[in-house]
């Protein structure tokens, strides 16, 4: 299970080099699309469910995903990889399933310890900070405690997390961002 906490911030320059101060290691850097859909017979938005679509702008694959969220940070996550976009956005659509909105984003993410550290630039929203780590329900109250340290650690503070708000919600319109 994957349990995580989202953050902002502001200067980018200065989070990449405290991240190479503790040892973070780069992973890699990538554009993403995550289109957001909603299932025929029940609203998503009030089900604390999401459907996924994501792939890279240059490639005709992706990943289609089913999460459900637990709590705040903690999703039970259902992924298969697609081979082939356009047909599977066809499928999609023959079945009724529509399109709520859509994240572009440019993803750069890191490895320190057991965490993945991923910076978000989302076009025409925010910079955002992911910190996440996997465990098991019976865990969720100290993987969150450990990624809040890490938080600390990277010199942000509870002020700059984002609480029950994450780009799912802000892209299903479930919820308004103001930067």
């Amino acid at each position: 299970m994957e349990i995580e906490i989202k953050a902002t911030f502001d200067d980018k320059e200065k989070l990449k080099e405290r991240l190479k101060e503790i040892g973070a290691k780069e992973e890699k850097q990538k554009h993403q699309i995550d289109e957001y859909y909603n299932h025929p017979e029940r609203d998503t938005r009030k089900t604390n469910e999401y459907i996924r679509l994501r792939y890279k702008p240059d490639e005709n694959k992706g990943t289609f995903a089913y999460h459900i969220n637990i709590s705040d940070g903690v999703n039970k996550e259902f992924e298969v990889n697609v081979d082939n976009l356009e047909v599977f956005k066809q499928i999609l659509q023959g079945l009724g399933f529509p399109l709520l909105g859509v994240i572009d984003k440019k993803r750069e993410t890191y490895k320190f310890e057991e965490f993945t550290i991923t910076l978000d630039d989302v076009k025409d929203i925010d910079n955002f900070l992911e910190i996440e780590v996997d465990g098991e329900e019976s865990e969720i109250d100290e993987k969150k405690r450990q990624c809040m340290e890490m938080l600390k650690k990277l010199g942000l503070s509870e002020d700059n997390l984002c609480k029950g708000v994450w780009l799912c919600d802000i892209a299903t319109g479930r919820t308004e961002w103001k930067k």
